[in-house]
């Protein structure tokens, strides 16, 4: 039985020093707390607080992006028993059924053994039998979502992030100047392989489940790609150590009519699929989405624990057209 949600997500707000200062977030992994004059603070990571980063004994600001609520409350629409097709090309997201995951449980995802040997090789089965055309897949990047504890918070783990809380569209992270495009960024590190992978289609697709279930706690939100006005994206740069990339994110709208879906009670078994970028026209190229807080939860949930991965999908020239 669906179950459609309300909540108010939280949109990038428009600022007038983006005129003339570029949207960014600087954002560092760190270590335990060290003592001394300049310790190192934790950084929020996308979805975490605000706050500044430590520049010797100069504070800067790590971000200049303002974030706020919609005025009203958003519904949600639960596709579970949906008769309605949701495909990738058409709402730039779908769910596919799969079977249960092999790594069930979150200190596994530590032994990398079981990451590459188990864990990637499913991943990339999935995406391979998920995305039409599918003929290169190459992973980049694969994280936990979990609630961190205290202990958590000071260790340095990348692979081990909170729930993203504003509306965002994923980006690729490389050691490039601030502002290199993806096909740019693409060619920079697959110099061999790349003249070959460009002349076809690209997408980066993100592929999300549960590893604990049914999902009550924080589930995730995606933007049905036919509401979305590309236009209406802002690009941000984000800047992590060496890394560097371009974040999207819708600016807030009091009018603005988006399509919010998600899968209530989500499992294991209900593999979420959505786009970061395509190259190809006529489809949709971005998929905004973000975890939310019903406003109606159940009154005890168990704390979600999920897993994504952000790949690159390529597929060899046909006759159709690419940008």
């Amino acid at each position: 039985m669906a179950t459609d949600a309300h909540t108010q997500l939280r949109y990038l707000e428009w600022q007038p020093s983006y005129t003339h200062t570029r949207p960014y977030r600087i954002s560092t992994y760190v270590g335990r707390r060290r003592k001394g004059k300049n310790k190192a603070k934790h950084q929020p990571d996308e979805g975490e607080g605000e706050g500044e980063g430590d520049n010797g004994d100069e504070k800067l600001p790590n971000t200049n992006l303002v974030f706020r609520k919609s005025e009203h409350a958003e519904t949600i629409h639960d596709i579970r028993g949906s008769v309605e097709q949701f495909t990738l090309d058409t709402n730039g997201f779908a769910y596919i059924r799969c079977p249960p995951p092999a790594v069930t449980r979150a200190w596994e995802y530590s032994d990398p053994k079981k990451i590459e040997d188990v864990f990637l090789p499913e991943c990339e089965a999935i995406l391979r039998r998920g995305v039409e055309g599918a003929d290169e897949v190459v992973i980049f990047d694969w994280k936990i979502r979990k609630r961190k504890s205290a202990k958590e918070r000071r260790t340095r783990n990348p692979n081990l992030q909170g729930f993203a809380k504003q509306v965002h569209c994923d980006t690729l992270l490389t050691r490039d100047e601030i502002g290199t495009p993806i096909m740019q960024r693409i060619r920079n590190h697959l110099p061999e392989e790349s003249h070959h992978l460009l002349s076809g289609r690209v997408q980066l697709i993100n592929l999300w489940r549960p590893i604990n279930a049914p999902v009550e706690d924080h589930p995730i939100a995606v933007c049905d790609g036919q509401s979305l006005d590309a236009s209406k994206l802002l690009e941000t740069d984000m800047i992590r150590g060496a890394y560097t990339g371009t974040m999207l994110y819708p600016l807030f709208e009091p009018d603005a009519k988006y399509r919010w879906c998600y899968m209530s009670r989500q499992e294991p078994e209900d593999v979420l699929l959505f786009k970061g970028f395509d190259s190809m026209q006529g489809q949709v190229k971005y998929t905004p989405h973000t975890s939310f807080i019903p406003f109606i939860s159940p009154p005890s949930t168990r704390p979600r624990v999920s897993v994504e991965v952000r790949a690159l999908v390529f597929t060899h020239p046909m006759e159709r057209e690419y940008t």
